[in-house]
């Protein structure tokens, strides 16, 4: 292969065009040097050249298209076309959509690198990448705009006032050694940033220096580790787009002072806010909050308690209204305190719904507990006196989520299947209390976002395999019944060894073992069927057994079962774990779809066919090897290798290369499998078409069976 040109340099090409002066680069190269950030950035930001003149430019180094950012406006649903944190990775912004070519059009800073091409090519499903270079200070202002909700536009963002620490000698003081401190010892805390941003850092290097801080700045986190060892830093912050370990760095600096803070970010706001640290904070307690109510709900039985849904929905809800992460947490925080206080207050049918929540005010109160959870509590279930049309106060806000909430879960019980008729009726119970017990723009968010819950829950997510093993036939039948009437595929047995033939060939999702025997029976039962090859580790198994032997079997807890719940008539707690064991299933096969990390998975063609497999680890460059079975039995099995995403060996039967993969196309059921590999894993290829030639092609036989009726 030949060498690619040599690419020309912006100056050049700046000077060559009559754009900018040789003095004007001399000075635009000082500024970067102490600055950091793109030479074209500097050119721009000191309006050496405007926009258009530096895409122009840019245009002609890199041989391609450019585009004027600022001129655009750029809709949502273009954004949603490439992920947030790849657009703030790679410094990239779709910009223009052509849906009769199925074109998307992104703007970025190097259209020549393949590796982000291929990366758009994978984000953006199917759509055909074009590349367009743009000038950086345009596609940073963009991203802001777009992804992160900022009302900025170029022109403010060069109205910027940047420190100038360049000098006319051209030394630019990027980092302060101590020896050069002189004989009067520097005892002022010392900040160590490890940024390339090109105007943040100055700024930031300059506020904390009028604060008596000592600031060392460097643009490499290979550079921050050699200065660790000359002095103990205050805080050190690390720009996520640094080049070099700065997991390394990190852990030396753990290593060296465990007093000195780290603070890893993406931007100047997300450090100057705290965003990050406010969101990771907030979404632990809530989930040590949701955790503690999931632990007490396992073992107490108690006909009013929510099992910690007023805590989820009030969460869920706080998150839909846009509430900063820091009224979110106190907001959150008094749900679960009154879902927990129904598991030490009972009150009868008769009484009143407040009646729980003056008993735990009065608690909290004596606790002296944070007065403005406590005021939220007391706020509940109060009738709207004032109209709140010029101040909401937190606590009033906070009452009502949680009265909004807390009526609907009493309304629909967590052992009913939620469904839009069903909610219609709390829908008009809601809106009629509109102005008397509850502000309109929480009722009408919170009624859109059930809503669209139940459309999800009925269109999008899969549905759980269930295998359940038990003796007793009769509770059997009902618990298949009941499992089945709320949605869940269900398939049973009593025999062990059938059992694990049928798990092996299935592959569930869950497991639910009825064993209500005695103790050294349940156990030696589970053990039966761990030795027959069931990993108890690697699917959630409930076990189902009598409510006094449960204590006297938690140390199967130890061996890979989930949960051990009272066997009773009702199946009420079974269906709220099993719900919550879906939603965990189904956000954790959306965290790997969104990440295209397919290796090592599995999967169920029903779920994801041969043809979205291939699609999905294509431009991903996968080398792996795929297995795909049809039906439950071994007899039709197609063997696939992908080098690098593409195809290069397949077999099916006496079929191979291309021909067994135009037969396995039309597979509706079934199972597959992906395992990594190496190059030397990868038999000899019997393939040289493209996986677009393929699938084109495999999709109009496919089409042709179809009409023909041969398909089965």
């Amino acid at each position: 292969m030949g060498q690619e040109p040599e690419r020309r340099r912006l100056d050049e090409i700046l000077v060559e065009e009559g754009l900018i002066s040789e003095e004007e680069i001399k000075e635009a190269l000082m500024r970067q040097k102490a600055q950091g950030g793109k030479f074209g950035s500097q050119l721009l930001y000191y309006r050496h050249v405007d926009e258009e003149a530096l895409v122009h430019a840019l245009s002609m180094q890199f041989d391609c298209e450019g585009v004027e950012l600022s001129k655009l406006d750029i809709p949502e649903i273009l954004t949603k076309m490439v992920p947030r944190k790849v657009a703030l990775a790679r410094k990239v912004i779709p910009f223009d959509y052509e849906p009769e070519h199925n074109v998307l059009k992104v703007a970025c800073l190097d259209p020549s690198d393949q590796d982000l091409i291929n990366e758009l090519n994978f984000v953006a499903r199917g759509k055909d990448i074009k590349l367009y270079v743009a000038a950086e200070l345009s596609i940073t202002t963009a991203i802001a705009r777009c992804y992160l909700g900022r009302e900025v536009t170029l022109e403010e963002s060069l109205l910027l006032e940047i420190p100038d620490y360049a000098t006319d000698t051209g030394e630019v003081p990027i980092v302060s050694s101590l020896s050069d401190s002189g004989p009067v010892e520097d005892i002022r805390p010392a900040i160590l940033m490890v940024t390339d941003e090109a105007y943040a850092a100055p700024l930031m290097r300059s506020l904390f220096e009028r604060d008596n801080f000592k600031v060392v700045v460097t643009d490499s986190a290979d550079e921050a580790i050699d200065l660790l060892g000359q002095q103990i830093f205050h805080t050190v912050f690390i720009k996520d787009t640094v080049p070099g370990d700065y997991i390394d760095l990190i852990d030396r600096v753990r290593k060296i002072s465990s007093r000195t803070t780290v603070r890893y970010y993406d931007s100047a706001a997300s450090l100057l806010l705290n965003i990050d640290g406010l969101t990771e904070a907030a979404d632990l307690a809530v989930q040590n909050l949701e955790l503690f109510v999931s632990l007490l709900s396992s073992t107490a039985k108690l006909p009013n308690n929510h099992s910690g849904r007023v805590g989820m929905y009030v969460d869920k809800l706080c998150r839909k209204l846009g509430l900063p992460d820091k009224e979110r947490m106190l907001i959150s925080n008094a749900a679960y305190v009154h879902d927990l206080a129904r598991f030490y207050y009972d009150i009868d049918e008769d009484e009143d719904n407040q009646q729980i929540i003056r008993h735990t005010v009065k608690l909290l109160s004596s606790l002296n507990y944070p007065p403005v959870v406590v005021e939220m509590l007391r706020s509940t279930y109060k009738d709207l006196k004032h109209k709140f049309t010029r101040r909401l106060p937190i606590e009033s806000l906070g009452g009502n989520i949680i009265t909004i909430v807390d009526l609907f879960c009493e309304s629909i019980p967590d052992s009913e299947r939620l469904s839009l008729d069903k909610f219609d009726a709390v829908k008009k119970k809601l809106r009629d209390m509109v102005g008397k017990l509850f502000l309109a723009e929480v009722v009408e968010v919170f009624i859109a976002m059930i809503q669209e819950e139940i459309l999800t829950c009925d269109t999008s997510e899969k549905i759980p395999q269930i295998m359940i093993f038990s003796n007793e036939l009769t509770v059997l039948q009902r618990l298949e019944l009941r499992l089945k009437n709320e949605g869940f595929r269900v398939l049973s047995h009593n025999s062990p060894s059938v059992f694990v033939e049928l798990f092996e060939r299935g592959k569930p999702d869950i497991l639910i073992l009825v064993m209500p025997g005695e103790p050294d029976t349940v156990k030696a039962s589970v053990s039966e069927l761990r030795e027959g090859g069931i990993d108890f580790d690697q699917v959630p198994a409930l076990l189902l057994t009598a409510p006094p032997e449960i204590s006297r079997l938690s140390e199967l807890l130890e061996k890979g079962i989930e949960d051990i719940i009272a066997l009773d008539d009702s199946f009420d707690m079974l269906v709220s774990k099993l719900r919550k064991i879906k939603s965990r299933l189904n956000a954790a096969e959306a965290d790997a779809d969104n990440s295209g990390n397919l290796s090592g998975a599995r999967g169920r063609l029903s779920d994801m066919n041969l043809i979205d497999l291939l699609q999905a680890l294509g431009p991903s460059r996968k080398t792996v090897k795929m297995t795909v079975q049809f039906g439950d039995t071994d007899d039709s099995v197609m063997v696939l290798y992908l080098n690098q995403g593409q195809i290069t060996h397949a077999v099916l039967d006496t079929l191979s290369g291309a021909e067994a993969v135009y037969e396995s196309l039309g597979w509706a059921d079934g199972t597959w499998t992906v395992e990594p590999i190496t190059l030397d894993d990868i038999p000899k290829a019997n393939n040289e078409l493209s996986n677009e030639s393929i699938l084109m092609e495999g999709c109009r036989l496919l089409d042709e069976k179809i009409r023909g009726g041969q398909l089965l």
